[in-house]
C-alpha cells in the first residue's frame, strides 16, 4: 500500500504498483523520474499537454536525433559503484534530465559515441507514463 497524508493512493503487489503507478505522487514516491510537460516530444506526442514521466533508467542515450528524442548536452557522469548517473541539461532549457545505467554500459557508450561535458547527444524514452488527471508536485520538477 502506497499512501499519501493518511490516503491510499495505491495498493497492490510491489511489482503491479511499480510497474503500473495509478497516480504521479506513487511513481515518483517509487524512486527517481523526469518529467516533461506537454508539447514535448519525449514520447512522440507532440501537442499532448499531459506530462510526460520518464524514469532514469527507462532512457537511450543516442548520438542523432530519433522520432521522439529529446536533443540534450552531456553535463557529467557520476558512478557510484557498479552504477552510472548521467546528467544531462535541456536543449529547450528547461533543466535536467538523468539516465542511469550499469557502469559497463556507460564505459561503452562514452567510448562509442565520445561523451564528454558539452558533447550534444539525444535521448530516446524506452517507456512513458502519462496520467489522466494531473497532480504534480511542483518541487519534482527540479
Amino acid at each position: 500500500v502506497v499512501m499519501n497524508h493518511g490516503r491510499i493512493e495505491q495498493d497492490g503487489a510491489p511489482d503491479e504498483v511499480y510497474d503500473h503507478p495509478a497516480s504521479p505522487f506513487v511513481l515518483q514516491f517509487l524512486g527517481d523520474v523526469n518529467l516533461f510537460r506537454g508539447g514535448t516530444r519525449a514520447d512522440g506526442g507532440d501537442g499532448d499537454a499531459r506530462t510526460a514521466y520518464v524514469r532514469p533508467h527507462e532512457l537511450q542515450v543516442t548520438a542523432s536525433a530519433e522520432p521522439g528524442s529529446v536533443p540534450v548536452v552531456f553535463a557529467q557522469a557520476l558512478t557510484v559503484g557498479p552504477n552510472t548517473r548521467l546528467e544531462f541539461r535541456r536543449d529547450d532549457g528547461v533543466g535536467y534530465v538523468d539516465v542511469e545505467m550499469p557502469r559497463a554500459e556507460w564505459l561503452a557508450l562514452r567510448d562509442r559515441l565520445g561523451l564528454k561535458p558539452d558533447a550534444r547527444a539525444h535521448l530516446l524514452p524506452k517507456k512513458v507514463t502519462r496520467f489522466a488527471a494531473e497532480d504534480v508536485d511542483p518541487a519534482a520538477m527540479i
